[in-house]
């Protein structure tokens, strides 16, 4: 499990549970960096910590985990990668290479979950999703969660399950309209970011056509 998920969720506690609850579940935990790699039952065991502790039901603690990630940790430490996608559909369906990218190169063992992401009509996106940490409730967090960062509404349907004994879990996310404009600073930045972009691949092409 990568550092960041525990750092994440431990901020996830004491923002969303309070101080004393994060205090409670953590206690004798090491503390975790986000660029180490732990075991996984390390945070399962937190996890099942935290439900005891909170009486919250394991899907509904990973999606309300999730949707912090998502917009709050997420969105804070990779800004960059938020402000290239105009909507949450963009984001969602150029986002799995760049993150894993980021993952690996932070990690070189580690093993993130497969994602196929695909579009679904016009409006809408469809996720299959396999990993052996059978995490879809959180998935469906991290998606709700990054629509409420770009300000639009979301329905996520479910429609196979690993838990229900299914070999994936597959969801079919469609999008209402926009509730909140784009904040204008951030779109003047993915603009700068795509142009700064298109710059370094024609400088790039030019070099091989000189070098040809």
């Amino acid at each position: 499990m990568h550092g960041l998920i525990l750092v994440s969720f431990c901020d996830f506690l004491a923002a969303e549970h309070g101080a004393i609850v994060e205090k409670d579940v953590m206690a004798g935990e090491p503390r975790y960096l986000v660029g180490e790699a732990y075991p996984d039952e390390r945070f399962t065991e937190i996890v099942d910590r935290t439900c005891r502790r909170t009486g919250l039901p394991r899907d509904v603690l990973l999606r309300d985990f999730g949707a912090y990630t998502a917009e709050r940790t997420f969105a804070r430490l990779y800004p960059a990668l938020f402000d290239l996608s105009p909507t949450t559909r963009t984001f969602l369906l150029t986002v799995e290479t760049p993150i894993h990218e980021v993952v690996r190169d932070a990690m070189p063992d580690a093993v993130p979950p497969r994602l196929e992401v695909s579009e679904m009509g016009e409006q809408g996106v469809r996720i299959v999703y396999t990993s052996p940490r059978r995490l879809c409730a959180m998935l469906r967090g991290l998606v709700e969660g990054t629509a409420r960062h770009y300000g639009e509404p979301v329905a996520v349907e479910e429609r196979t399950c690993m838990h229900r004994g299914d070999g994936a879990c597959s969801f079919e996310i469609s999008f209402g309209p926009r509730e909140r404009p784009i904040d204008a600073p951030r779109t003047e930045r993915a603009r700068a970011i795509a142009e700064a972009r298109a710059g370094a691949r024609d400088v790039r092409d030019d070099g091989d056509r000189s070098e040809g």
